[in-house]
C-alpha cells in the first residue's frame, strides 16, 4: 500500500448510507486529531483533496465547510484552508510567570533568546526604572512560544545591577525564578497598561505574522515588596494566539 492511500486513514464508500461529504469530514477530522495536520497547517487544495478521494468538488466544499462551523478549520481568502490554532487563555492564578501559565493551561512553553546587551537608558526606560537618563541597563528581548508557536515578542529592561543575568541560562527557564535565585527581593505587583501597536518588520520576522498586524502591546511594571521597581518590560502579542488575562479584586 503506497503512503498517499495509508495517509487517507480510510477509504470513502461510495455505496454507503452515509453521505461520501459526511465521510470526508470523519476522515479529515481523525487525520487532524492523530497529527497528521497540526495547528496552523495548510490543508492540500480542494482540486488536490477532490483527486485524492475520488469526489466532487461540492463534496469536498461541503465537508471542508463543516469543519469550519466547528472552528476546526479556517479559511483564508486566497491563501486557502488551515487548522484552527486553539485560542490559549493566560492563567491568571500563574503568579504573572508565563512559564506557570503555559503549564496550568496544559501547554508547553519555551522562551528563545534573541538578544542580550548592555545599552543606554532614554528618557523613558531611566522613568520607568527610576535612574537617571544614559545610566547603563540591561536589555534582554525574548520570544516566548506555547506548544512552538511564537505569540509573544518580549523585551525586558533591568538596572546593571542585575547584571548577574547576563551570565545565567535563560533559555527555557523562568525569568522570575533566576532573579529569585540570586537575590532575595521578590516581585509582588504588577501594573499594566494595553494598547494596540501594529507589527514592525522585526515583530513580523519572529512572530510570523503580516506587517502591520494589530498586536496587543502590553507595557509592564514589575515591583518589589518594598515598591520598588524590579523591572520593565514591554510584550507585543499575537492576541489571535494567546489571551492575555488580568483578574481583579474588588
Amino acid at each position: 500500500m503506497d503512503e498517499k492511500r495509508q495517509n487517507k486513514e480510510i477509504d470513502l464508500e461510495v455505496n454507503s448510507f452515509i453521505p461520501l461529504y459526511q465521510q470526508l469530514y470523519d476522515n479529515l477530522r481523525k487525520q487532524i486529531a492523530s497529527g497528521r495536520y497540526k495547528p496552523g497547517d495548510k490543508l492540500p487544495s480542494e482540486g488536490d483533496l477532490c483527486k485524492e478521494f475520488s469526489v466532487s468538488r461540492i463534496t469536498v466544499r461541503n465537508a471542508l465547510n463543516e469543519l469550519v462551523k466547528e472552528d476546526i478549520l479556517c479559511k483564508k481568502r486566497g491563501k486557502g484552508t488551515y487548522v484552527t490554532v486553539p485560542e490559549r487563555i493566560e492563567a491568571t492564578c500563574a503568579g504573572n510567570s508565563f512559564t506557570n501559565s503555559c503549564h496550568r493551561i496544559n501547554s508547553k512553553p519555551s522562551t528563545r533568546i534573541i538578544s542580550t546587551s548592555i545599552e543606554k537608558a532614554n528618557k523613558y526606560i531611566s522613568e520607568a526604572l527610576n535612574i537617571e537618563q544614559e545610566d547603563k541597563i540591561i536589555l534582554i528581548k525574548r520570544l516566548r512560544l506555547i506548544d512552538d508557536i511564537p505569540v509573544i515578542f518580549e523585551v525586558d529592561y533591568f538596572r546593571i545591577d542585575y547584571n548577574f543575568l547576563l551570565k545565567e541560562e535563560l533559555e527555557d527557564n523562568s525569568l522570575m525564578e533566576v532573579i529569585s535565585k540570586n537575590i532575595s527581593t521578590q516581585p509582588t505587583r504588577v501594573e499594566d497598561i494595553f494598547e494596540v501597536k501594529y507589527s514592525n518588520k522585526e515583530y513580523s520576522k519572529y512572530l510570523k505574522c503580516s506587517s502591520n498586524m494589530p498586536l496587543l502591546k502590553v507595557r509592564q511594571l514589575v515591583y518589589t515588596e518594598n515598591n520598588e521597581v524590579l523591572y520593565y518590560n514591554e510584550q507585543l502579542i499575537r492576541s489571535d494566539k494567546y489571551k492575555y488575562a488580568v483578574a481583579t479584586k474588588i
